[in-house]
């Protein structure tokens, strides 16, 4: 097995990489199988990866020759699943009870669990009450891995949709247990009849069976009312109906996408101008109409488009600038990679909801693809700040002069990169402060990065607070927080002012031209991002474990995991753990001794 097929590298951690096979892609909806091997050591990687090897190969041929599941094999999945929630509680209950362990370890996480049983139950009701899943798809996906049945992972799959269905119930079952035992109410009674121990297997099995729409509604229980639902399967010609006639037309489909999406502002005008030139090129037809031969027509033209539009060929219509563009071959183009990112994942995204909804059977846009970049073209990767070059900015005028430049809004050309190298943050993240979002908890100064009038976020799983680093408050961050307060702003840098979609998008375009010119930083690969680059790379190296270093920086992994544990509002960790952790950004090679720092009025005041 080479290291090339299927080891790589993300960040300073192995993974494990495997192409599905060709004949299982309509039996596995995933194109590849990804793991994290949670280690960077290569030694170690290769040996994790090995063995993932070989369990893939084994995977793939039990999916050959493996059957259908029946009712009893799924309720047996269920109930395991449901004593598994139950035990995790009595688990940390007595783990939290015996002094030899970390004691205060497993109260917290209990604590954690306890606040979030409202929230749990909440998830789940919004589940039944949509027909979704949402709350328990990473655990059933976990568990069909660990039985080598990837294979039913599909929404349209009936056994999937059953096994989601009873997940849900025996997460509830489990939540609303451990829920009275929280008040010591230890009744042995349970709501839903189907995970009463003292039925028989085949009992529950019919029990199931009935809630699930698949047997009449002949079988007499006196809790069966309990426990029935709506079918999870609706295969009745009816159902069919409901999706029949007159399908959505492309721009139709897209405002309901933005709708049940909830999707970032940016995002959804970044999607709305690929959607508008499909519509200009192509037509804005009924969703089912549209042919994989209209999704490569769409490709190739809009492959022709400059890189930048002037302001004149911004009014142009698509076609017609196209055709303006002919024989001109002075003019970059876009690159593939764009075209995949944006016009075709525009596309595939809005045809993607509409399978979801049962208005299509299938996403023509999902199996197109682009040509294989040119050398020139190929997608530049962003580089994180070496020490060299973070003196080398540290060194200019802005940070060893004093000089500011109107285009870096004042006092935010000193602190906005400072504030970003010791947080990790989005640039717009850190533009879009307002003094309101700067708190203090458990004696800890902190950013609260979260929707404000000023800016939206990218997604709700960035809202995150960072602890001030100790080197910010000492070069008087509080005291330019206070200036402003005194000066009755609500922004900590209003100053920047937006000219495009962003709040930041006019002081980016001062920092690039500042980073080249002034700075002498010419690599393209280097740009204000890279700040943030650089703060994962140390904090990786300072061994600061990935799922805190995600909390920092506004990263979601994507486990259902995640969900638990939280706070008010929304937060995984506490200021006493996190502290620690950003503290770790030392940059022990980069000498701060020559920077010029502003001076501000002190009012011996403490800002709250």
């Amino acid at each position: 097995m080479s290291k090339q097929s299927h080891l790589f590298r993300r960040g300073a951690v192995y993974y494990f990489r495997m192409r599905v096979p060709a004949d299982l892609k309509n039996r596995i909806p995933q194109s590849e199988l990804r793991f994290s091997l949670k280690t960077r050591n290569f030694a170690l990687a290769k040996v994790a990866a090995l063995g993932l090897h070989t369990r893939a190969y084994t995977l793939f041929h039990r999916i050959r020759s493996s059957p259908e599941m029946n009712d009893k094999e799924i309720v047996d999945m269920i109930l395991t699943f449901f004593h598994n929630e139950s035990n995790e509680d009595f688990h940390l209950r007595q783990m939290a009870a015996i002094p030899e362990m970390h004691r205060e370890e497993f109260k917290e996480i209990l604590a954690e669990r306890v606040k979030s049983r409202e929230a749990v139950e909440a998830e789940i009701v919004e589940n039944f009450q949509n027909g979704d899943f949402s709350a328990v798809e990473g655990d059933v996906w976990q568990e069909l891995l660990m039985r080598d049945r990837l294979d039913l992972v599909d929404e349209e799959n009936i056994i999937y949709r059953k096994l989601c269905h009873g997940f849900l119930r025996a997460r509830r079952e489990a939540n609303r247990r451990a829920s009275k035992e929280d008040k010591l109410d230890f009744n042995t009674n349970f709501q839903d009849p189907l995970f009463d121990p003292h039925r028989s297997i085949e009992d529950v099995v019919r029990l199931f069976q009935l809630s699930t729409g698949v047997i009449s509604d002949g079988y007499d229980d006196e809790n069966v009312a309990q426990s029935r639902a709506t079918s999870v399967i609706d295969t009745s010609e009816q159902g069919k109906g409901k999706r029949s006639g007159t399908k959505p037309t492309v721009t139709e489909l897209f405002k309901k996408w933005c709708h049940f999406q909830s999707v970032a502002p940016k995002t959804a005008a970044d999607f709305e101008t690929q959607i508008k030139r499909f519509c200009d090129l192509v037509g804005d037809l009924p969703v089912d109409k549209i042919t994989s031969d209209d999704i490569i027509y769409f490709r190739d033209e809009v492959e022709k488009l400059p890189v930048r539009m002037t302001h004149n060929q911004r009014k142009m219509g698509i076609k017609e600038l196209i055709t303006s563009l002919e024989g001109r071959n002075d003019i970059p183009r876009l690159k593939p990679h764009t075209v995949k990112n944006k016009s075709l994942a525009a596309i595939s995204a809005v045809l993607g909801f509409a399978v979801r909804e049962r208005i299509l059977s299938d996403n023509v846009a999902q199996r197109i693809g682009v040509r294989k970049p040119k050398e020139h073209e190929k997608e530049v990767k962003g580089l994180f700040f070496s020490s060299d070059r973070l003196q080398m900015v540290l060194n200019s005028p802005v940070f060893s002069e004093g000089f500011r430049p109107l285009g870096g809004a004042g006092e935010a050309a000193f602190w906005v990169p400072l504030v970003c190298m010791f947080t990790g943050a989005r640039l717009t993240e850190v533009c879009g402060l307002e003094i309101a979002d700067i708190g203090c908890e458990m004696g800890i100064d902190y950013f609260f990065i979260r929707h404000n009038k000023t800016r939206n976020l990218k997604s709700d799983s960035t809202i995150r607070k960072i602890p001030i680093h100790s080197k910010l408050l000492e070069w008087g961050f509080m005291d330019y927080l206070e200036a402003q307060r005194r000066a009755e702003q609500d922004r900590v840098f209003e100053k920047i002012n937006a000219v495009g979609s962003s709040i930041s998008s006019a002081w980016s375009a001062w920092w690039s031209r500042y980073l080249r010119k002034k700075i002498g930083i010419l690599d393209p690969r280097v740009n204000f991002h890279s700040f943030r680059h650089t703060v994962k790379r140390e904090l990786l190296d300072k061994e600061v474990r990935e799922s805190m270093v995600d909390a920092i920086l506004g990263h979601s992994n994507g486990n259902v995991s995640e969900r638990y544990g939280r706070d008010e509002d929304g937060l995984s960790y506490s200021m006493l753990r996190l502290k620690p952790a950003v503290e770790a950004l030392t940059y022990e090679h980069v000498n701060f001794s020559g920077l010029c720092l502003p001076k501000y009025k002190k009012t011996g005041r403490r800002y709250k």
